[in-house]
């Protein structure tokens, strides 16, 4: 009897079954030979007998080849869709395609080798800085954040000379063989050095001039960063060097203890006023270098150590500017030294001595400070985290007391809360190399805004400024400076490449670009550096041309007032800011001149030349449309939308003024107290709106996110740092939880700002403390 509807079954094996020796279920093409890739040949074929079945081997290789073609053709359409999103993109991240990419078929049968970086690897930022390679192959890489300054070794233009400076190599100073063969074994050392501490001793200056010198130091140099406090430098290194009688004497004191000595006197002897004041310099610089290397840093690391390796980093912030590289190269040895001898751990439950915890304390928060700083300079990741330290902030030796009695906290203190509070964020977010949203860059922007000032630290804008005045010391007002000078230029470097951005994409009007608000951040940061400095120079002229830093921020602002004048001579700031311009390449050419890199003003006269013709060549165009027209232009509607729906702006009055400057800008300024912001960005595209190119303003913002604010009084500023204590931690999570508290949640019209670390997402109440 026939099977109907159904393969024919016998009583017999399939031949390749019996061949084989597998069972076989008669069925055929029986199930076995399917599995094998041989189902033609069931039942009566055989295959041939081979070490390997090469029909498999053959099914397989056409499987993975298949897998492999496919794989290529989804990558290419997921690289297709990335550029599309490039134009457009608006900080509501990657296309859902791109976030459920089926680039797991690469490992489908290795499931636990997939980790989450293979997902986002390429849901990263377009923005990736600058790769510069010479003809023998060196290479330097900078990202988007990197000062102006530094990217102008790599473009030397002509007709500047080369920058001057004496000799650094030991062997041109005067040193014996052994100084030489020490300082050239810095900054590790040797490891089996038979030299002696009393190789130093000739060396060693009168207590008198050790002291002037380091008078010089602490007034000129100690005001911005102050690794070892004066108590401590006399009691655990003068005194020990020469006692009561004033006779110098090593035996007392370690040998990177007498290095932390000869740099003090380096970066001092700068400042002192005499002709051989650089090659005393170096000297000193070359016997630190050798006192150091007497003692391995790798095996005789103390606190010590790190101030002498530190404070070389700041000598030669000061005497070397072309020496970029070796400074980050020793801040990044630094910071290694730190970790090392656990600084950035708090040490307070170890038992140690209440001025052994605040050295290390001090110690920890200048290097982390300085580290972050020249990581966004340099436009680098940084070598130390915030998120990878508990180290609590050292009291605070210099606060300063208002005439009611409140006790304001001092720079330095002030400093190491602003780097761990609003630096540590800014660097995160500069160096994310997944695609940061605009949102984000907005929360940092209030952040950073919001974040509160001391009075005694605050800087008039302009000379007649009420309320505020340039300290008359200098070391205080230099720390006025310095304290807007690190708000105004992180501002300036965080929004630049969307302000870039901006400029490529609506080069007629950007300031009705989508990333307006980076625009006027941008122009009013560098307004502010310039104006504010220039009053300073005017108080404290000696002091302020020396320090090289305060210029390169003022390099940096001119170069994008330059910018602005250049992609978009039809701007509304345009006018203004080719007028900001002049007034900041006076101040650069006046005042850098001590500290000036090579080369800088010959960019700049270049830059003002080329913003000088693209506003004319807008202007003359502007006029000839205008004579074509045959609308009057006295008519108030040719100036734009007068009706922007602001109350209090003062737009009939700026209109008669095309650019007021000075002191007169104030009185013509937007006042912009009460103003709703989104009105407020419409209204930029006047053609007649004078923007306050200095005083304060608000961006829009959708959460409110309060600050660490200065305390008030003395025991509140030796409070911990809220942002390393787990109890406080947790309760400040559980008040934002509370139903009636005042915070608001993101706002519909945009999407939520990108998540930071859970460290910086905490309101800190003084309360907690």
């Amino acid at each position: 009897m026939h099977n109907v509807g159904g393969p024919k079954k016998s009583g017999l094996s399939c031949a390749e079954c019996r061949r084989s020796k597998l069972k076989c279920d008669r069925v055929f093409p029986c199930q076995s030979c399917m599995r094998r890739g041989c189902a033609n040949i069931c039942p009566e074929g055989t295959l041939a007998a081979t070490k390997g079945n090469k029909v498999l081997m053959a099914h397989a290789q056409r499987l993975s080849e298949q897998v492999k073609t496919m794989t290529g053709r989804i990558k290419e359409l997921e690289e297709a869709l990335h550029e599309s999103q490039k134009s457009n993109r608006d900080g509501s991240g990657p296309h859902p395609l791109l976030q459920t990419s089926s680039q797991p078929h690469e490992h489908i049968e290795e499931p636990g080798l997939r980790t989450i970086y293979d997902d986002e690897v390429h849901d990263v930022t377009e923005s990736i800085g600058s790769l510069s390679i010479d003809g023998n192959g060196r290479t330097k890489y900078h990202g988007d954040s990197v000062g102006s300054e530094y990217f102008q070794p790599l473009f030397p233009p002509d007709g500047y000379p080369s920058q001057q400076s004496v000799s650094a190599d030991p062997k041109y100073l005067g040193l014996p063989f052994e100084i030489i063969d020490l300082s050239n074994a810095y900054p590790f050392g040797l490891r089996d050095s038979q030299y002696t501490k009393f190789l130093f001793l000739p060396f060693l200056p009168p207590r008198e001039r050790a002291l002037q010198l380091m008078e010089l130091y602490y007034r000129n140099v100690a005001w911005m960063f102050d690794p070892i406090v004066r108590d401590d430098f006399m009691t655990n290194i003068l005194i020990p060097l020469y006692g009561h009688t004033g006779s110098p004497n090593v035996n007392n004191i370690h040998s990177h203890r007498l290095s932390v000595f000869f740099i003090l006197l380096a970066s001092g002897v700068l400042h002192d006023q005499s002709q051989s004041s650089a090659v005393l310099a170096e000297q000193y610089y070359a016997l630190s270098r050798a006192a150091l290397s007497l003692d391995p840093i790798s095996q005789d690391a103390t606190c010590a150590t790190v101030q002498a390796l530190f404070m070389a980093f700041g000598h030669i912030y000061q005497s070397d500017r072309t020496n970029n590289e070796a400074r980050w190269l020793l801040m990044g040895i630094v910071a290694r030294i730190a970790q090392l001898i656990g600084l950035q751990r708090d040490n307070a439950g170890w038992g140690l001595g209440q001025e052994e915890i605040q050295r290390r304390r001090v110690l920890f928060w200048e290097i982390y400070s300085v580290d972050a700083w020249t990581s966004i300079l340099h436009g680098r990741p940084p070598a130390l985290s915030i998120n990878h330290t508990d180290c609590r902030f050292p009291e605070d030796l210099d606060p300063a007391i208002k005439p009611s009695g409140v006790v304001e906290m001092g720079w330095h203190t002030w400093k190491f809360r602003y780097s761990a509070s609003c630096l540590g964020i800014s660097v995160q977010h500069v160096f994310n190399t997944r695609v940061p949203s605009y949102s984000a860059l907005l929360e940092l922007d209030r952040k950073i805004r919001k974040f509160s000032l001391p009075a005694h630290l605050q800087s008039p804008m302009e000379a007649s400024e009420a309320g505020r005045a340039w300290s008359p010391e200098a070391p205080k007002a230099m720390q006025q400076y310095a304290a807007l000078c690190h708000r105004e230029a992180n501002l300036m470097y965080i929004h630049r490449s969307w302000f870039v951005q901006a400029f490529r994409e609506a080069p007629t009007n950007p300031l009705q670009h989508k990333y307006a608000p980076s625009v006027l951040a941008v122009y009013r940061s560098a307004c502010r550096l310039i104006s504010s400095l220039n009053g300073l120079y005017r108080v404290h002229s000696q002091p302020t041309d020396r320090t090289w830093f305060f210029w390169s921020a003022i390099f940096s602002a001119c170069i994008v007032l330059g910018a602005i004048v250049v992609d978009s001579p039809q701007c509304t700031l345009a006018s203004n800011a080719l007028q900001e311009l002049d007034q900041g390449m006076v101040l650069y050419e006046e005042g850098s001149l001590p500290c000036r890199p090579p080369a800088t003003m010959l960019v700049l006269h270049r830059l003002r030349e080329r913003a000088f013709t693209s506003l004319q060549a807008a202007q003359t165009d502007r006029q000839s449309q205008s004579h074509r027209s045959s609308i009057n232009p006295g008519d108030p509607d040719v100036l734009g939308p007068r009706k922007s729906g602001i109350a209090g702006t003062p737009f009939g009055s700026s209109a008669s003024s095309a650019s007021p400057s000075g002191s007169d800008r104030r009185s013509s300024e937007l006042s912009d107290g009460d103003i709703p912001i989104a009105q407020y960005y419409a209204a930029l595209a006047n053609p007649d709106l004078v923007l306050p190119a200095t005083r304060e303003f608000e961006l829009p913002f959708s959460q409110t996110f309060e600050p660490y604010y200065a305390a008030a009084s003395e025991e509140d500023i030796d409070a911990p740092s809220p942002f390393f204590d787990p109890g406080l931690r947790a309760a400040v999570t559980e008040s934002k939880m509370q139903p009636n508290q005042s915070n608001a949640g993101p706002s519909s019209s945009r999407p939520p700002p990108q998540p930071v670390p859970l460290s910086f997402q905490q309101v800190y109440n003084p309360d907690h403390a």
